[in-house]
């Protein structure tokens, strides 16, 4: 991203740049729209969200003799045990490319905030100020729930420019997201060039040996007819049958010696 076309970008043309980008980065067939890559990528935030809960909520019980690999299966688990479809987790190399990235982080901390505060008694929003409400987008639904209130002092703490330096952030985990989903549709690609050259191999292979299987059955059937020329008996055939077949078997003879 660079500075001028990172900062204040409206959502229609950052959405417009990645679609050129996905367009010219591809190395298969896709008529993808924008609003199609909006769509897949809201359908992976929302996956990766769910599944990030449920590995909190597996982190949470503090289970002694657990690993991380554990920890990660069961959450698994309890993901496909929650889905209304019961679909596996798909997306786990979209999840270790995203965990640690800043924005993403720091959105895994907002709906944590907002999920520990509806557990509690609510105090009256009465008096609450527009600006200091922050929509907080849910696990379960992808979509936005109640703003939650941020902090007073929140302002005066952060420097100018740190919401477009967050705003350059994510559109660079955006970007990085995109550029593995590319790069593993283009493994994948490149997994069916090479099925599709040892299937040619193959196919060649069995030509070859056809061939060569042919060409015995040629020189069998030869040896047989000539054999069968060499042991007739020509007292008995006419005066130019007799000439014609002493002739062949004069001609096996010399291709046998090597004359």
């Amino acid at each position: 991203m660079d500075p001028i076309q990172g900062v204040d970008q409206p959502q229609t043309t950052f959405w417009a740049r990645i679609h050129d980008y996905f367009h010219s980065n591809k190395s298969f067939r896709s008529e993808r729209t924008q609003s199609s890559l909006m769509s897949r990528w809201s359908g992976i935030q929302h996956d990766v969200n769910t599944f990030c809960s449920c590995l909190t909520r597996i982190q949470d019980r503090n289970q002694s003799g657990n690993s991380v690999d554990d920890k990660i299966a069961a959450a698994c688990a309890l993901f496909k045990s929650e889905d209304k479809k019961h679909r596996n987790f798909a997306l786990m190399h979209c999840w270790r490319i995203l965990k640690d990235k800043p924005k993403w982080m720091e959105r895994r901390t907002q709906i944590g905030g907002t999920t520990t505060a509806s557990n509690k008694k609510q105090k009256t929003k009465a008096n609450s100020s527009p600006s200091s409400l922050i929509p907080v987008a849910s696990p379960a639904t992808g979509g936005v729930v109640a703003a939650t209130s941020a902090p007073a002092e929140d302002a005066s703490r952060r420097p100018d420019g740190k919401k477009t330096e967050k705003k350059k952030l994510r559109q660079r985990s955006t970007i990085e997201a995109l550029d593995y989903l590319v790069a593993k549709m283009k493994e994948a690609d490149a997994q069916k060039d090479l099925k599709k050259d040892e299937r040619c191999n193959k196919a060649f292979a069995l030509q070859e040996e056809k061939i060569k299987l042919e060409i015995e059955k040629f020189d069998f059937q030869r040896e047989q007819e000539e054999e069968r020329i060499l042991t007739l008996d020509l007292s008995n055939m006419t005066y130019r049958l007799q000439q014609y077949y002493e002739k062949r078997q004069d001609e096996i003879f010399a291709r046998r010696c090597g004359c």
